[in-house]
């Protein structure tokens, strides 16, 4: 009898993430764009990169952004305090046209990258910020494609879910599952939001539920911004596509690193909503360990068989859409240790922030207020 009701339990929670699966990949799939003309009177862009420590990816980041085909572009470079050289690495991009900040003292209030962010803003003097972290791939035509979907959505931010193009590495194969639960957990009144890559008009971030001045110490800025324009219906979410070419490759102990920093405040640092979180990732392993305990009846048996290939189909769906082709099945193959190891991540999530050892490239940020993270401004 257990053993069924922990089934229906499963079954219940399947079909949820089948349900919130089907409609997320509807909901945000990119429409695509048209081709830009060089000749109209196109915004400015100023693509903003805070780096800290980054000389393993910053000058493959530097020079796709230069392979760039948007005629309109300035390229700012920020060093937060970097103990390698990252800052020699901005410096020797000068006469391609990068520009080097300098980073300021971290302020009272602010957590590191989103100070280094708001420096940036204060710089930048485009039409239009193109936020990007450095292991985030462009290419040429990416930046184009962002301006004329932005204008044709007419929107004030886009956010994008990029894809992993890299199925040969490891990182790709066993890496997090954060993107897709960014993905399902948005909602009608709070879309998801990508810290990869988001493009912003200027002018929106003097908005005073939007500039990052109301956001310093949140560990998912953009989230709060993309919400506060999203109201305002100015904010759009897209899923990466092979045309838009927007991929990312992130080592997996720094993927680990992100999701330990990220998963707790994704369930808004709510124990009700973290224990839930805990027991819906529990209940899609339930399936597998009936099998493994080897004492089921044929219904049983049949039952996990069938929700086994339910989750893997679901989620093959959207890995699919953001995976190259070997990568993607390979993590399909895998799916029941990469929820394991997203259990795993979502507890010890969890017991860092109560202990107050979160990080932030390498800066503790245990400061930080209990519900930052949840604040909801003009409401």
């Amino acid at each position: 009898m257990i053993t069924l009701f922990l089934l229906t339990l499963s079954t219940v929670a399947t079909i949820a993430l089948a349900a919130r699966t089907f409609f997320a990949l509807r909901r945000y799939t990119y429409p695509g764009s048209a081709k830009f003309n060089a000749n109209s009177d196109l915004p400015t862009v100023s693509v903003c990169i805070a780096a800290r420590n980054e000389t393993h990816a910053l000058a493959q980041c530097l020079e796709r952004v230069l392979s760039s085909d948007y005629p309109k572009l300035e390229i700012l470079v920020l060093d937060d305090s970097s103990s390698d050289d990252t800052s020699l690495i901005i410096k020797s991009f000068a006469n391609a046209g990068v520009r080097f900040i300098p980073g300021k003292p971290l302020a009272e209030g602010w957590l590191g990258k989103n100070h280094a962010y708001q420096t940036l803003v204060d710089e930048a003097s485009g039409d239009l910020l193109l936020f990007i972290d450095v292991d985030t791939c462009i290419r040429p035509s990416s930046v184009s494609s962002l301006v004329i979907t932005l204008l044709q959505c007419q929107a004030s931010m886009i956010s994008v879910l990029p894809r992993r193009d890299d199925s040969y590495r490891a990182s790709a194969v066993f890496g997090t599952m954060r993107y897709y639960w960014e993905l399902l957990l948005g909602t009608a009144t709070s879309p998801p939001a990508a810290s990869a890559l988001w493009m912003v008009k200027a002018d929106a971030l003097h908005d005073d539920g939007v500039a990052l001045t109301n956001y310093g110490l949140s560990v998912r800025p953009e989230r709060h911004m993309a919400r506060q324009l999203h109201r305002q219906k100015k904010y759009r979410y897209f899923i990466g596509s092979s045309e838009l070419g927007v991929s990312y490759e992130k080592h997996l102990h720094s993927q680990h690193e992100t999701a330990l920093r990220l998963y707790y405040p994704m369930t808004g640092r709510n124990i009700i909503n973290w224990l839930l979180c805990s027991i819906f990732l529990s209940l899609l392993l339930v399936p597998m360990f009936v099998i493994a305990w080897w004492q089921w009846t044929q219904v049983e048996l049949f039952w996990s068989m069938a929700l086994i290939a339910l989750v893997a189909g679901v989620f093959g769906l959207f890995v699919k859409r953001t995976y190259s082709s070997l990568a993607w099945q390979l993590r399909i193959a895998i799916g029941p240790l990469l929820i394991i190891q997203e259990l795993l991540l979502l507890l010890v999530s969890y017991f860092k922030y109560r202990h107050g050892s979160i990080t932030w490239k390498g800066r503790q940020i245990h400061s930080q207020p209990s519900r930052h993270d949840a604040i909801r401004l003009n409401e």
